[in-house]
This record gives C-alpha cells, structure tokens and sequence, in this order.
C-alpha cells in the first residue's frame, strides 16, 4: 500500500500511510475553507480550496505561494498539471482556469452548461465541474449534472487541446473523479439524500464502465476522492452529515483490490475530516 496526501474538508494536508494507519497533518490552509484539488507535479505539492490555491515544497510540506483569496468564490475543485500547466476545475463559474507552476492566472476556458440556448443560472443551468484529465489528444471533464435536471444523470464531456466540444456522453450519477484505469472508464458516484428526491439509483460506490462494481452504504458515507497504486483503489470520503456540519465529519477511506474491486480495508477517524482529494506520495529515498 502507497502513502498518500488526502485534502480534506477542514481545510488540512494530511499524509497518511494505509499499511499502518499512521497519520500527520501536514499543512493546514490559511482560510479554513475545505480542499479537494491536490496535484504533486516535480518538488512541488498544489493543493486547492474553494477559493485559493496553495504551492507548497514536497520536501516540507512549507508553503511557496498562493493565490489570492478569490471572491466570489470559484469553487475550485479537482484540478491536473499537463504541459507545466496546472488546469483546476471552477465549479460555480462553469470554468476551466489554468495557472502556470507559480500560479500565475493564464488562461480561463468556459465550458457551456447543458442547455447553451438558455442563461445560465446556478443549480439550473450549470455543469458543477468536477475534475478533468486528458487522455491521449483530448480532455475529460467530469460533469456532475449531464442535462438541467438536478440530481438526475451525470456525464463527461471530452474536447480537444483547444477545449472544443467533441461529444458529451453519459456516466453514472452524482459522479467525482472520472478517471481512466487499465483501459477502462472508472468513477466515484455518490448520492444526495432522498429529501433532495435524486432521479438516479439510490447507490454509492466505485463505476467501472458503466457497472457499480462496488456499493457502500449510501445513508453512511459520501465519497468525492479516488487514487490508486499497482495493488489498490483507494475511495476517499466522509461520514454523511447536514452540510452545515461537515467539517466536523470524520473520514471514511474504502480500500479496494484492484484486480476485482473486491474490498480489502476500510479506514475512520475522527482526528482526519472528511476527504475530497487524495494523491499517491512517493517520498523521495
């Protein structure tokens, strides 16, 4: 098992090794907003709040730069370094924003929301962007919402390099950290709770191609960050609460098998809160 770096809601780094369960934080945000982008690129750690984005040495975790405390808030969420380019997901804005290594603002893509006839309007006519990866010549970005009906169907739109729209193609529910592993289309879907009356299956767990090939409960966790090494899948979360009290949730990390998805452990603590991102860490020897 690997050691990695989870972002957590309260706003902290934490590394954590799953072979003995030991943890430390490692750095904790200026602004307590909770993180979920996090992205080892060379030396150096970038790790993202809702609102800022932190460069931090990989060495001790000590702090280079920041951005500014952006307000509004864009709702960074997962972000990828691709070309010595860091693209970060902006949730609320319906935007890709890139940054060079020493964050220095770019270049800012938008993405059109399902309906592109009609004006956007938040919780109506939004993506709610949530990571996005490049495979080959085109881009992946997870959609949250694939069309403008709320808790229905989620999807992936794939571009160019230019960030022109090739397809849009459905994928789960409710879904975080789409991803590609062995070939195949893999993903976190979640679950809102009933009172928000989903218009999807009421499942959580890790999609492969389209099958829940592993389901935890739903009324237990959420989950929003997945990682993996040569011999794991690591689903990362936390213990379900209202939303005006999660970052008091205590994490919640599923390990998997990754021949057949089968689970191998499952992690609490009440000391780490909820996880949104997580990253392999190779420590330098």
């Amino acid at each position: 098992m690997s050691p990695l770096l989870l972002a957590t809601e309260g706003g902290q780094v934490v590394a954590f090794d799953p072979a003995s369960r030991r943890h430390r934080s490692v750095f904790h945000s200026s602004d307590d907003e909770a993180m979920m982008g996090i992205e080892i690129v060379g030396e150096h750690l970038y790790v993202a709040s809702l609102s800022r984005i932190y460069k931090l040495r990989l060495a001790d975790f000590s702090l280079v730069t920041s951005t500014p405390l952006y307000d509004p808030t864009p709702d960074f969420h997962q972000m990828q370094c691709y070309d010595g380019l860091l693209h970060v997901t902006a949730t609320k804005v319906n935007q890709i924003w890139i940054f060079d290594e020493d964050l220095t603002l770019t270049l800012v893509r938008q993405i059109a929301p399902p309906n592109p006839k009609k004006p956007v309007k938040y919780k109506k006519n939004y993506n709610h962007l949530n990571n996005i990866i490049r495979e080959g010549d085109r881009f992946y970005i997870g959609l949250n919402w694939l069309t403008t009906t709320q808790y229905a169907s989620s999807g992936v739109l794939v571009t160019d390099r230019d960030f022109n729209e090739i397809e849009r193609f459905a994928f789960g529910w409710e879904i975080h950290d789409f991803q590609f592993l062995d070939g195949k289309k893999i993903a976190i879907c979640a679950t809102s709770s009933k009172g928000k009356r989903v218009r999807h299956p009421y499942r959580s767990g890790l999609m492969v191609e389209g099958e829940l090939v592993f389901e935890h409960d739903a009324e237990e966790a959420f989950c929003k960050g997945l990682c993996y090494d040569d011999d794991f899948i690591y689903l990362c979360g936390g213990r379900k609460m209202p939303r005006r009290h999660r970052k008091n949730s205590s994490s919640i990390l599923y390990i998997l098998h990754r021949g057949d998805y089968s689970l191998a452990g499952t992690f609490e603590s009440n000391e780490i809160k909820a996880i949104k991102g997580a990253i392999r860490h190779r420590p330098a020897p």
